[in-house]
């Protein structure tokens, strides 16, 4: 059962996510759903065969590989909801990136111990992210209250405290795991790969706003931009703060404490691609409190989970800090101003 537990694992979560295809989904989803159906039940069965020990391997891979069409599947179902209502296509997506998660542990042969630190490390991950969230979010409502009522003095302090906020909870964490803070002295290498890294992460913006333009995608703004559709100047300090509270505050966090802790569960590519998925949740609130729909939001996280992996990418190849805060402070110092230009 110990050798067999990601199966069972899988088992379980394709089997919400073959539920989630009975439940509500919306109209224009009717010529995939027989199709996601099909692939969440091939799933479930792939995965109870291999659970009880019977059929070859590559069983696994086709378990994954349904998992992937049934996750896909939902994706497209969600993109075209415009309300929260349907809950079948948003339940079957979830259950699919766990099936998904089940079925690379089944293919490499993960055991139980091995599947089940995976697991904490990855809620640990996620709640210490909500946890900074609520931090940054309780102290900012104080900082506030303390400055004058102006939308730039109030945007600027908020997201300068916020920022902070996250770099104190990641250094707690990083000190309660007994880990260490990646800042070294400054080396050509690392010069290298923050430029190759702007690089790759322009380029990969330009890519996704592409197919976002060409499949008419839905979308939406953070809530930062939004506001600053009526007042613009509030985006002048965060090109600065960009560089000198916002990504090194969230690249601490997300990068340094998170993405390093996961290393002890998963191999350090895996790690990145579970952090990015850390950090694109960790945004929801962000872009989802101005009334976008289910499919907008599912769009910009997914543009959002992009440009984590390239962050994610530029740490685990340099194993410090400045390349993927020098990234992260030029990718929104440029969104920032790109928007002031447009707005003004």
């Amino acid at each position: 059962m110990k050798q067999n537990y990601a199966h069972t694992v899988g088992v379980v979560l394709a089997g919400v996510g073959l539920a989630g295809t009975f439940l509500s989904w919306p109209a224009t989803a009717e010529l995939t759903l027989p199709a996601t159906r099909g692939f969440g039940a091939v799933a479930v069965l792939a995965f109870t065969v291999r659970r009880h020990g019977h059929g070859p391997s590559w069983v696994d891979t086709v378990a994954t590989i349904a998992a992937a069409f049934l996750t896909l599947g939902a994706a497209a179902a969600v993109i075209e909801l415009q309300t929260a209502g349907s809950l079948g296509p948003i339940i079957s997506l979830l259950a699919g990136f766990g099936a998904l998660g089940a079925g690379g542990a089944s293919i490499t042969g993960l055991n139980q111990p091995a599947v089940k630190t995976r697991e904490r490390r990855t809620l640990l991950a996620l709640s210490v992210s909500a946890l900074a969230l609520v931090v940054g979010s309780f102290l900012t409502s104080v900082a506030v209250s303390l400055v004058p009522s102006t939308p730039v003095v109030r945007v600027s302090v908020s997201t300068a405290v916020a920022s902070i906020a996250y770099a104190g909870v990641g250094v707690v964490f990083i000190r309660s795991v007994n880990s260490s803070i990646n800042v070294s002295t400054l080396t050509q290498r690392d010069l290298v790969m923050a430029a190759a890294g702007i690089l790759a992460i322009f380029t990969l913006h330009a890519i996704m706003a592409a197919t976002v333009s060409v499949f008419s995608l839905p979308q939406t703004s953070h809530s930062l931009i939004e506001t600053a559709k009526t007042t613009p100047e509030i985006l002048l300090p965060l090109i600065v703060l960009s560089f000198v509270v916002v990504a090194p505050g969230e690249e601490l966090l997300a990068r340094n404490a998170l993405q390093k802790y996961l290393y002890g569960a998963y191999s350090r590519r895996s790690a990145v691609i579970t952090a990015s998925f850390v950090f694109a949740a960790s945004h929801i609130l962000a872009y989802g409190g101005t009334g976008a729909t289910p499919g907008a939001i599912l769009v910009t996280l997914a543009r959002v989970f992009g440009v984590a992996l390239v962050l994610g990418a530029t740490y685990e190849q340099t194993d410090d800090l400045f390349a993927p805060v020098v990234v992260h402070g030029t990718y929104n110092a440029v969104q920032f101003a790109i928007a002031y230009l447009t707005f003004t």
